[in-house]
């Protein structure tokens, strides 16, 4: 009797080669941010929001995100992210969206969606969702399709 192809167990023949480990699914970066590096970022974000400026909070926040950082100095960054976008009134946002790129969007989508998941954004969840609703208002859902896609963390 003839074997059915369809159901041969390929990965008995080779069984470490189907196996993706957290690691691989990490894109290789050249260098790695430090905290020290992201510092006085995090200090032009804040003074950027507390002065009123939020389309260049926004902008500066959606501008080369640090990928390429350890998650405690991504907690850190997101700390000034999050405060930066609560400071926007509601009535801004959709001016403020506007202004932003097609890139700039798709990495404000990865930090309303690392904030709606965390639990300190969590309680900011009505400032997020809001901000989403404007993104899709503006640019209906390719930013989100791109956050799906994407293997690059905020």
């Amino acid at each position: 009797m003839e074997a059915d192809w369809r159901r041969i167990d390929i990965d008995a023949f080779d069984p470490e080669s189907g196996r993706l480990t957290a690691a691989d699914l990490v894109p290789p970066y050249e260098t790695i941010v430090t905290l020290q590096e992201l510092q006085p970022r995090m200090n032009q974000l804040r003074s950027l929001a507390t002065s009123g400026d939020s389309v260049g909070a926004v902008q500066l926040l959606t501008t080369d995100p640090p990928y390429s950082a350890d998650a405690p100095t991504k907690e850190q960054y997101f700390g000034s992210v999050l405060e930066a976008l609560t400071q926007v009134r509601q009535a801004d946002i959709g001016n403020v969206i506007k202004t932003l790129s097609d890139s700039q969007k798709d990495v404000l989508v990865k930090y309303l969606y690392k904030g709606m998941s965390v639990p300190h954004g969590q309680k900011q969840g009505g400032v997020l969702l809001a901000w989403l609703e404007k993104i899709t208002q503006v640019s209906g859902v390719t930013p989100i399709v791109h956050y799906i896609s994407d293997r690059r963390t905020v």
